[in-house]
């Protein structure tokens, strides 16, 4: 079919997801925060006889932002039903996550976004086979992984082989994490408690920082004059400086919109992760004062 238009449906959903801290015998994971967004498109066209409404083809898209230096690195993962066929491919490309994104059930919680999508299908959609690798196969941490994943949404795989079985969508099963410790909160809610979260921290560090320097110069005074101390005591004021403005600062953040270019969607994500990272930068100095 050629000459169809993507229209993409009005509906996104957008998360906040925080992977706590880890601390192992042989290394330490610091806190990580992602921007993840899941969209759903559709794909129409001209109609016909093999599609009577024009409808091509039905997209699920969840994109996650990640922290890479100082850049946003985004890792995709795409479902799509084609009507036509009543087939669903869950996942177009192989599903696995970057190394150090494992070990939190952020796998099983976005699984569980899909299947949550795939349930609004006709319930005799065809689910295709989930193909893994050879390496999958022979490598026994990624068979525990996939025990542990593929068959707690439904799938079976046959004894050597690296195709999974025939499934309907009416047969998919929410996986639950097994050691889930992610926090997961809508993105417009996570970013005004970042954002007033950010705005005591600074105040905090001021005041701690407003402290920390009077206390310095009083011992400073008492050393180089002792009975300067009295002038305090009786209402007087010690000279002060001006505490040094922070050097950390929250920028002006606006979410992803509708109509936003992949570069927009990008930078925003980029701004609220760099916030929710100020927040812990934050909280880490007031520990330091």
């Amino acid at each position: 079919m050629t000459d169809f238009v993507t229209r993409t449906v009005m509906d996104k959903t957008m998360w906040l997801v925080t992977l706590p801290k880890i601390i192992t015998n042989n290394s330490t994971r610091q806190e990580e925060n992602l921007v993840v967004i899941l969209s759903r498109e559709q794909s129409w066209g001209a109609t016909s006889d093999h599609f009577p409404d024009g409808l091509y083809r039905v997209s699920c898209i969840m994109t996650l932002y990640l922290a890479d230096t100082e850049q946003t690195k985004t890792q995709t993962f795409t479902a799509i039903y084609w009507p036509q066929q009543k087939a669903l491919h869950l996942f177009t490309d192989e599903f696995r996550l970057e190394r150090r994104l494992q070990g939190h059930g952020l796998g099983s919680w976005i699984t569980q976004q899909f299947v949550l999508w795939a349930r609004g299908l006709p319930p005799e959609t065809r689910v295709l086979p989930i193909e893994i690798s050879q390496v999958d196969e022979k490598n026994e941490e990624n068979k525990i992984r996939r025990d542990r994943l593929w068959h707690a949404m439904g799938f079976r795989f046959p004894a050597g082989e690296t195709s999974s079985m025939p499934l309907r969508a009416d047969e998919l099963q929410l996986p639950r994490g097994r050691y889930s410790t992610l926090r997961v909160e809508p993105l417009v809610s996570a970013v005004r408690r970042l954002e007033d979260c950010y705005r005591g921290l600074q105040e905090k560090i001021v005041q701690l920082e407003g402290k920390k320097r009077s206390q310095k110069q009083l011992i400073t005074s008492l050393k180089n004059r002792p009975f300067y101390h009295l002038l305090h005591r009786k209402g007087g004021q010690l000279p002060d400086e001006k505490c040094d403005a922070l050097p950390l600062r929250a920028e002006k953040l606006s979410l992803p919109q509708s109509g936003d270019s992949d570069l927009e969607v990008a930078q925003r994500a980029t701004g609220v992760i760099r916030l929710a990272t100020l927040c812990a930068q934050s909280q880490k100095r007031i520990l330091e004062l």
